[in-house]
């Protein structure tokens, strides 16, 4: 803001406006603004101020007030409501310049958002009702409708995840490959979450996992010659991105279980390593057991609510990974592709 603003009018706009919204919502009916909303802001100071706007309609008749700690309350003034617009004014005792709100009704998410701005200087701001201060025009005989519950109050999460990939075999006649000695191990991926809406994310994924081979003698007699034991190693480190789809709000609206199903593609890096994660890759002939390719996932999981922006991870996911390579590799008899159930925990942050 300029510094030819009156300090009163600074202090009211920042102390108003500056942050962002944190209370959690509660599931009640309403299908118009009409109604008491709170927003909880940080002051310069770092104080938490509540602000306080309040819409009522009297007939075709829209009024309006805005309150908070530093300005008290304040008539808003120009107040334009329809079914899905706001607009008003409002001057904070002893200021010379009025503020502007301009913003939405998202009837869906009962919820208004916009802009406060002034000279030139804008914030956005969100708000949340005050639970019980709807006020719908319902026929008689008709219940009103709940609008569904927002999980998720942040854009961007970070998720953190151990998973136990456990060994899926893909056999033909008791014929064993390489990739059917394969048992269970710890691994860990990582993902940056994007919420376009409460009920969908996008991620991009890094993995780093892999398989142990059997202890089993008989089976791991057979490749010998190649090196293989149970000592060896299976690496499977690679970036997916994907999609989840919440289901929570359609199968169970008050539980803190928020059930998803999700689907994944991306490029894994593997190898078959002689003796642990990090040693060198087996040869048959001319070609080391190694390379990159696609790999796909699809699954289920949920999430459970610690509090309005950590959550906990559960997941179940089939993964498979293209390592396959007809002209090198019997596919039947030495190296196929890579199957694995994944069961995976984590925590996820949102901000």
């Amino acid at each position: 803001m300029s510094q030819g603003i009156h300090p009163r009018v600074r202090s009211a706009f920042f102390s108003t406006i500056i942050g962002a919204l944190m209370l959690p919502l509660v599931a009640i009916a309403g299908t118009t603004p009409a109604g008491q909303w709170v927003g909880e802001v940080k002051s310069p100071a770092g104080d938490e101020v509540e602000i306080h706007l309040t819409l009522q309609k009297e007939g075709n008749n829209w009024t309006g007030t805005l309150e908070d700690p530093t300005m008290g309350e304040t008539v808003v003034s120009n107040l334009r409501v329809t079914d899905t617009r706001i607009s008003f004014t409002f001057k904070p005792a002893n200021a010379p310049f009025p503020l502007h709100f301009s913003g939405s009704y998202v009837a869906g998410d009962d919820r208004v958002t916009g802009t406060f701005s002034l000279h030139g200087t804008s914030r956005f701001v969100k708000f949340k009702r005050v639970p019980g201060s709807e006020a719908v025009d319902v026929p008689a005989g008709e219940e009103p409708k709940t609008p569904a519950r927002i999980r998720h109050e942040y854009s961007f999460a970070v998720t953190g995840r151990m998973s136990y990939w456990l060994a899926l075999h893909v056999t033909k006649d008791d014929v064993y490959g390489i990739n059917d000695l394969t048992r269970g191990t710890i691994n860990f991926d990582g993902a940056l979450k994007w919420f376009p809406m409460d009920g969908f994310n996008v991620l991009v994924r890094y993995f780093r996992g892999g398989h142990d081979l059997t202890d089993h003698p008989d089976k791991l007699a057979e490749f010998a010659h190649l090196g293989v034991s149970e000592n060896s190693y299976i690496k499977l480190d690679g970036f997916e991105i994907g999609i989840q789809g919440f289901l929570g709000n359609k199968i169970s609206p008050n539980s803190r279980f928020n059930p998803y199903l999700t689907g994944v593609i991306g490029q894994v890096d593997w190898a078959l390593q002689e003796n642990g994660r990090g040693s060198d890759s087996l040869v048959e002939g001319l070609y080391a057991f190694e390379g990159t390719g696609l790999s796909t996932g699809f699954g289920i999981g949920t999430e459970y609510e610690l509090g309005s922006s950590l959550m906990l991870e559960f997941e179940w996911m089939w993964r498979y990974f293209l390592t396959e390579d007809a002209d090198k590799w019997d596919a039947d008899t030495t190296w196929s592709n890579q199957h694995s159930w994944n069961l995976s925990a984590g925590l996820t942050f949102g901000f």
